[in-house]
């Protein structure tokens, strides 16, 4: 049987002495190899800027100002003829990849949604999980933004320069408890997109595509063994494969090698994970954010985090957790964009 629950040897939460350029997409690559200037066409820069930026978020999620600089450095350094025409060569790259950070949604909580948080349960307590009638974070706040990181910091300390930057979300986790819980995290979910009972109303609507072809034929591919059926589990952990991306940033046997939410197992093997019980570890940028019950609880509160925290959905996962959010829990928001081709492709195969 095929092992695919693993991640690759990169020291996760470290980022190199050395940076490394990655491999471009084949167009991009081909014009850098022959030196064609392509920083000078918009797209192809975007494009550079882009890989560069998701390559240090395989490290880690908050990067800093020193490490953008690296990146800059060492890109001006395998192609020169990208220097910029003055200064010290570099520092648009460096603006461009800090750029890239602020404009997306970052593993960052805004300080307001943080104040929200003290108005419902006060500043001196730690709450535990919150009643029904409480106000909940609203995902306007969520949605606002640039942010930055305020690394290292306790929110209470965080003073007025910071009320429109951000808090790094294991800082809020540890303030409220109840986040580190999958039922908190179920029930902000709850409260937050208006699902009543989330991990009922995920396993309803998730039950219905496991007889699909595409989803027997993932199995068969993945675990090199013939499926009657797909069982929930097994329904979980294969769902990236489905959307052509990588099971291993889903779920994982090994420590995660990822700093998005991933659920890890404690067995010993995959199989092993489909046909028993046993506990999980939500993991989220090196800090375990809580451990559940069993795979599927883990699952679960893996993808909650998402929203809960207002984290980025990685490129090597978007398609897989877009789909949850979009077709499974039937969750819009503003500002969202059309379904991509593949997963409208994939829609259509299971639909």
């Amino acid at each position: 049987m095929t092992v695919f629950l693993q991640h690759g040897n990169q020291e996760y939460g470290s980022f190199p002495a050395v940076f490394t350029q990655p491999t471009f997409p084949k167009d991009i690559q081909t014009k850098l190899d022959a030196t064609q200037p392509c920083h000078k066409v918009s797209t192809d820069r975007h494009n550079i800027v882009r890989i560069l930026h998701e390559t240090m978020a395989q490290y880690t999620m908050y990067q800093t100002n020193s490490e953008y600089i690296k990146v800059a450095k060492a890109l001006i350094f395998r192609y020169s003829f990208l220097k910029d025409m003055e200064g010290n060569g570099y520092n648009t790259w460096h603006m461009s990849l800090k750029r890239r950070f602020k404009a997306e949604r970052t593993p960052l909580v805004h300080h307001e949604v943080v104040r929200n948080m003290k108005q419902r349960f006060g500043h001196h307590r730690s709450p535990q999980a919150p009643e029904n009638n409480q106000g909940s974070i609203t995902t306007s706040v969520r949605r606002s933004s640039n942010i930055i990181s305020v690394s290292g910091e306790d929110e209470s300390s965080i003073g007025e320069k910071e009320v429109a930057e951000g808090v790094r979300a294991d800082t809020v986790a540890n303030k409220y408890p109840f986040l580190k819980t999958p039922a908190g995290l179920c029930e902000e979910m709850n409260r937050i997109h208006n699902i009543e009972n989330l991990q009922h109303h995920f396993r309803e609507e998730f039950l219905p595509i496991l007889p699909k072809k595409i989803y027997l034929q993932a199995g068969e591919e993945s675990l090199s063994e013939d499926l009657p059926a797909m069982d929930f589990k097994a329904g979980l952990v294969l769902l990236p494969i489905i959307f052509k991306e990588k099971v291993e940033p889903h779920v994982t046997l090994e420590e995660p090698g990822a700093p998005y939410p991933t659920t890890q197992l404690t067995h010993t093997d995959c199989k092993s994970a489909f046909t028993r019980r046993g506990p999980s570890v939500v993991q989220t940028d090196g800090f375990e954010l809580c451990r559940a019950s069993d795979l599927e609880e883990g699952v679960i509160a893996a993808f909650c985090a998402y929203l809960v925290f207002n984290m980025a959905y990685p490129p090597n996962r978007k398609n897989t957790l877009t789909f949850v959010q979009r077709c499974i829990l039937n969750i819009s928001e503003e500002g969202d964009k059309p379904l991509s081709t593949t997963v409208i492709r994939i829609l259509n195969q299971l639909y």
